[in-house]
């Protein structure tokens, strides 16, 4: 018997971005349903990436970001590629500092200051997260325990008996980890 695993929801074209190996760091603010203070970034360690489509997130991203949108094939399913193991985290304080992350992720400038500000005091969650793509994707039905606003869900999968590979290989991980590492210094947990 399958017992479940947390997942995390992030928009979906973040996913993409995150599947392609072009980006590693998610930053996050919470979901709605849980207010301002309520984000936990120790919910998990390891976890399944839940692709979500809320929010207008053309919008809010940069215009590279275009070639990760793509359709949902249905709004009654939810698509599972991946599960990723935070290498990092930090909760960063100093706007400054969060600015000097631009070009490690696809969100504009004002979505993350929006993020940013967000919480009291002002910070956001920066997490390196480590990215393994399944063999074959999962899908599950899009139930209303999955639905809605707010970063983890429970999926009735498990990681091990999922074939997976990393996004990127060990060395091309460790050249870039190490990148985020020390720009998210010294904040880092």
């Amino acid at each position: 018997m399958t017992s479940d695993a947390p997942a995390f929801k992030e928009w979906h074209v973040i996913v993409e971005a995150l599947l392609a190996g072009e980006q590693l760091l998610v930053l996050r603010k919470g979901g709605i349903a849980e207010g301002r203070s309520g984000f936990s970034p120790d919910h998990a360690r390891r976890f399944w990436l839940f692709p979500s489509r809320f929010h207008a997130q053309a919008e809010k991203t940069k215009p590279a970001a275009a070639r990760h949108f793509t359709p949902a094939a249905s709004d009654e399913f939810v698509t599972l590629q991946a599960f990723a193991e935070v290498a990092h985290h930090a909760f960063i304080t100093d706007w400054d500092a969060v600015a000097r992350l631009d070009s490690l992720h696809i969100w504009t400038t004002a979505t993350v200051r929006e993020r940013f500000d967000w919480s009291t005091p002002p910070g956001i969650h920066a997490f390196v997260l480590r990215v393994h793509r399944c063999a074959a994707p999962i899908t599950l039905p899009l139930t209303p325990d999955l639905a809605g606003c707010k970063s983890w869900v429970e999926v009735p999968l498990d990681f091990d008996t999922s074939p997976s590979a990393p996004v990127l290989g060990d060395a091309a991980f460790a050249a870039r980890l190490e990148e985020l590492k020390a720009l998210l210094s010294p904040e880092s947990t």
